[in-house]
């Protein structure tokens, strides 16, 4: 690191990276273009999958700027999973996207700010996470 950090500040620090490092494997562009599909089909782990990443979101201390996007995305999720658990594809539609809106923006938002604590800023700009596509 670069500069000094309080213990207050290595704890939040290492909770950023918790957070985004679990939302940035549950897969949140697969989930909401599946749905989007002419023949959506619901894989039954995606329920409990937003359900945590909902509890990850809501249980991390946002640099500032991102707080209104985790509380959307904690909104959106929780909907989400709703809909998935009851088979309710159009009900899901649109919280599905503002998930996968408000992740990108948290994930991209979250890196940037660690980059930016850890000096390493230079070059940073927006990274979504989609698998690649075989």
């Amino acid at each position: 690191m670069t500069h000094q950090e309080s213990s207050d500040d290595a704890t939040r620090t290492a909770g950023l990276i918790a957070a985004l490092t679990h939302i940035d494997g549950v897969g949140f562009h697969g989930i909401a273009t599946s749905i989007a599909k002419p023949s959506p089909t619901i894989n039954p782990e995606w329920p409990a999958l937003l359900r945590n990443a909902r509890t990850v979101v809501a249980a991390t201390q946002w640099p500032e700027e991102l707080t209104s996007t985790a509380e959307t995305f904690v909104g959106a999720a929780g909907q989400l999973a709703a809909a998935l658990s009851q088979q309710d594809i159009q009900s899901a539609l649109v919280p599905a996207k503002e998930v996968h809106v408000a992740y990108h923006a948290l994930s991209d938002g979250g890196w940037a700010h660690l980059a930016t604590l850890a000096g390493t800023a230079e070059g940073t700009g927006v990274h979504h996470h989609h698998p690649p596509t075989h």
